[in-house]
């Protein structure tokens, strides 16, 4: 009798389960297309409650912190529909991006659906590399370290680069202005004068006369410790 109680049991539940159904109107894969550098992709994941007992969203994770997602509710009536926005921050990429969002509900099989969202960020130039580290650097007021970094223009024009400078009194870049002929790239010179022990991080500030790429930051990481002293273990 205890073993027909509990077959029952766990069949009342299944079909409960299968009644907790959510139909979905994105693809999985939403193509966004081009778009330039800097500017949001705004769109929803839009569901209807199509099982006869209300749905609930336990968790909604995204791939990247770039990406906001928020629900206005969790809780889904039978029938319900709903849409989620999500906005995903393009400022800090360039090229092909695929970010995912994950929709987690509460006591239902699958649990979770995933989407996700393809976009090609358009940007007037690159920067390359991403960042510079003077790493680990000898205090020395008589030395001048060098690296460099490369722009390249990515548009049918020419790029005005009209200021590069720094917010560090002891890094310095040049040229302080030039113009990049179209498709073409252009090499600049970064100067490390390691006279303080310490962290010292900067960025290399890129001002541009281009309405969408306006300012751009380099990071630059400095670590200078300090000079050995002869005799001192």
């Amino acid at each position: 009798m205890k073993i027909l109680l509990g077959l029952f049991t766990l069949l009342m539940l299944t079909v409960a389960l299968m009644g907790q159904q959510v139909e979905f109107k994105n693809p999985k894969m939403i193509e966004v297309g081009k778009i330039s550098q800097g500017e949001k992709i705004q769109g929803t994941i839009e569901f209807t409650n199509t099982g006869s007992t209300p749905v609930e969203i336990a968790e909604v994770k995204a791939s990247c912190g770039c990406t906001a997602v928020k629900p206005e509710k969790m809780v889904f009536a039978s029938g319900e529909s709903t849409s989620i926005p999500y906005t995903i921050d393009t400022e800090r990429f360039s090229g092909v991006i695929q970010k995912s969002i994950s929709i987690i509900f509460k006591d239902m099989e699958p649990a979770a659906h995933t989407f996700f969202v393809r976009a090609e960020v358009v940007t007037s130039m690159t920067i390359s590399p991403r960042y510079i580290n003077f790493k680990n650097v000898t205090q020395n007021a008589d030395t001048t370290l060098t690296e460099f970094f490369e722009i390249t223009n990515e548009t049918d024009a020419p790029l005005a680069i009209t200021k590069v400078y720094t917010d560090n009194q002891h890094v310095s870049a040049f040229p302080a202005s030039v113009s990049i002929p179209a498709g073409k790239s252009h090499l600049f010179r970064i100067e490390l004068k390691p006279i303080e022990v310490g962290r010292h991080n900067a960025k290399i500030m890129i001002q541009v006369d281009n309405q969408k790429d306006q300012e751009k930051a380099l990071p630059i990481f400095v670590n200078v410790t300090a000079q050995l002293v002869e005799g001192s273990k």
